[in-house]
C-alpha cells in the first residue's frame, strides 16, 4: 500500500515487539471538563521495531450515546446526530472492551493526545487514569517537530499535504478514519526519516521535548513575536520566568524563555 512502511527497506529498524494504541474519540464539545463522548476508535496496532504486522491489527469503533444531546454545533463537524445515537451503548456499557485493548498497549497516539485522553480520564478513570508520560506519543507535538515552518499542523491539513488518506476509506473527523490518518501520519514520518529515533521510547521522548513558542498566546503581548518582545522588554520576560504557573501550564514558553535569554540549562 502506498503510505504503508516498505517492509523490507534497510530504513525501517528491526528490534522487540511494540503495540501502539492509536485512537480518537468524537465529543458533544470542545471543553475537557464538560464534553461527552459520542464515538470512540481504537487501532491497536504491533510492530517489529518501526516494522507494521498488518496481520495483528485489533479495532474497536463504537457509537456511544452520551449523558447529553449531542448540540448542533459539534454535529456540523463529525456529523454525528443524535438519532444515529439512538439506542447505542453507553461508554460505560463497553467499559470490559475498552479495557482489555487498552491492558495490550505499550504506547498510546492521538492528535493532540492530550485532548483524548483527559476526556477519556474523566469518563473512565479506572481504565485511562494511570497511563504513563513514557507511554504517550502524540502526533500534534510529532509533526511541530517535524515540519516547524509550516502554517498548519492540523490533522486534516497534513493528510491532504502529504496525500496520507491514499489507503484509507471512511469520513474525515470520523474516529476511525481520523485513528488511521494518525497511523498514516507517524508511518509517514518514520518511512521518509524525517526523525533520527530508532525506538518508540526515543520516539516519545523526542515529540515531548520542548518546542520553540513563536507567538505569546496570552497576556499584554498576546500575539506578538516572543523574539521581539524578549529584545524590548526585558523586565517583563524576566517576571514571566519568575511566576511558577509558566513552566507548569506553558513548558514550551519557559523553555523558549530560557532559550532566548541564555538561560538554558539554568
Amino acid at each position: 500500500m502506498k503510505n504503508e512502511p516498505d517492509l523490507f527497506s534497510s530504513t525501517v529498524c528491526s528490534g522487540e515487539e511494540s503495540r501502539i494504541l492509536y485512537l480518537d474519540t468524537e465529543t458533544t464539545g470542545v471543553d475537557t471538563e464538560t464534553a461527552h463522548i459520542c464515538e470512540i476508535a481504537f487501532l491497536l496496532t504491533t510492530y517489529e521495531g518501526f516494522k507494521r504486522d498488518p496481520q495483528k491489527d485489533v479495532r474497536i469503533q463504537e457509537l456511544i450515546l452520551p449523558p447529553e444531546p449531542v448540540p448542533p454545533e459539534a454535529s456540523a463537524v463529525h456529523h454525528i446526530t443524535n438519532s444515529m445515537l439512538a439506542g447505542k451503548p453507553a461508554i460505560e456499557d463497553i467499559s470490559e472492551e475498552i479495557s482489555e485493548i487498552v491492558s495490550k498497549a505499550d504506547y498510546f497516539s492521538a492528535h493532540n493526545l492530550p485532548y483524548d485522553l483527559a476526556i477519556l480520564r474523566r469518563q473512565l478513570p479506572d481504565i485511562f487514569g494511570k497511563i504513563e508520560e513514557g507511554m504517550k506519543l502524540d502526533s500534534l507535538r510529532l509533526a511541530r517537530h517535524v515540519w516547524p515552518s509550516i502554517p498548519s499542523h492540523s490533522l486534516q491539513t497534513l493528510r491532504y499535504r502529504f496525500n496520507l488518506d491514499a489507503d484509507i476509506s471512511g469520513d474525515a473527523h470520523r474516529a476511525m478514519f481520523d485513528t488511521e490518518l494518525v497511523r498514516s501520519l507517524i508511518e509517514y514520518i518514520l518511512r521518509m526519516e524525517l526523525v533520527t529515533e530508532d525506538s518508540w521510547a526515543g520516539l516519545v521522548n523526542y515529540a515531548q521535548s520542548a518546542l520553540e513558542v513563536l507567538i505569546f498566546s496570552f497576556g499584554k503581548y498576546r500575539g506578538k513575536l516572543v523574539e521581539d518582545i524578549t529584545a524590548q522588554d526585558t523586565d517583563y520576560i524576566k517576571w514571566l520566568l519568575r511566576q511558577k504557573w509558566i513552566p507548569a501550564d506553558y513548558p514550551d514558553l519557559y523553555h523558549t524563555l530560557l532559550d532566548k535569554t541564555s538561560g538554558k540549562g539554568k
